[in-house]
């Protein structure tokens, strides 16, 4: 694809973008949603990162910063009082590559996107399908290893897989970001990469003092290593989609 066709790709992206934004506003759900599909299609078919697209019109005025829960239930994902380390690695990850933070209510694993309306959406729907991706591949090798390594008598070499599969898993995610972000800065200028960078996050910072007093800690990981569970969630990770659609429809199926 020729320069002239990626800016006129760019150009419609952006133009669904703001359709997708100005919907929502005006309360109409389902069209934001229809628009967002068009546009995480797009990105998907054509390996074009949202920041690329926000890049592409440095100048979008849409500051409403917020902070949104992400719907457990719709998704079909975990519920419970207990916070893991692993998940708010991954939503941290997910965040900063998206330019917004994350927050984590007390008391419950609950989990809220803080950033501008198009970058908390497609902040929340990337952390959606890469969390329940991850549970249910590391579900699909655990037990593929389990089976495996019982038949050698040999279970110890399966003890800690599901911990280690996650950090590999999210590392794997973190480091994908990491070269998308740094491809934007290679064919982006210092000033409009700092613009949709650095600028928004400082708003992002100053929403969040503001309306919050008091910050959470910090949770452990687990201790351990195990190769086989690690790599596993490497590849895995390597691989999942991360421009994704809407990925709230199907049975809410809850994997641990």
């Amino acid at each position: 694809m020729g320069t002239v066709e990626i800016q006129k790709l760019k150009d419609k992206m952006q133009k669904l973008l703001n359709h997708a934004t100005s919907a929502e506003t005006i309360g109409n759900q389902a069209e934001a949603e229809a628009f967002m599909k068009k546009l995480n299609k797009l990105c998907m078919q054509h390996k074009i990162a949202m920041a690329e697209v926000q890049a592409f019109d440095p100048q979008n005025s849409d500051e409403s910063i917020k902070d949104e829960m992400v719907d457990l239930y719709e998704e079909g994902l975990p519920i419970t009082n207990r916070r893991q380390h692993i998940v708010e690695q991954l939503a941290r990850t997910v965040a900063e590559a998206n330019n917004c933070t994350f927050l984590v209510q007390r008391g419950s694993n609950n989990i809220y996107f803080v950033g501008r309306d198009q970058d908390r959406r497609f902040a929340i729907q990337m952390f959606s399908y890469a969390w329940k991706t991850m549970l249910a591949d590391c579900h699909k090798e655990q037990t593929k290893t389990y089976h495996h390594f019982k038949k050698l008598g040999m279970l110890d070499q399966a003890k800690g897989f599901r911990a280690s599969f996650k950090k590999g898993f999210v590392f794997a995610i973190e480091d994908r970001l990491e070269e998308a972000k740094e491809e934007v800065r290679q064919t982006t200028d210092e000033e409009t990469f700092a613009l949709i960078t650095v600028a928004s996050m400082v708003a992002v910072t100053e929403y969040v003092n503001n309306k919050y007093s008091s910050k959470a800690s910090r949770v452990r990981g687990q201790r351990g290593h195990n190769e086989h569970g690690y790599s596993a969630g490497q590849k895995s990770g390597s691989r999942v989609g991360l421009h994704v659609g809407n990925v709230g429809g199907g049975s809410n199926k809850l994997l641990n």
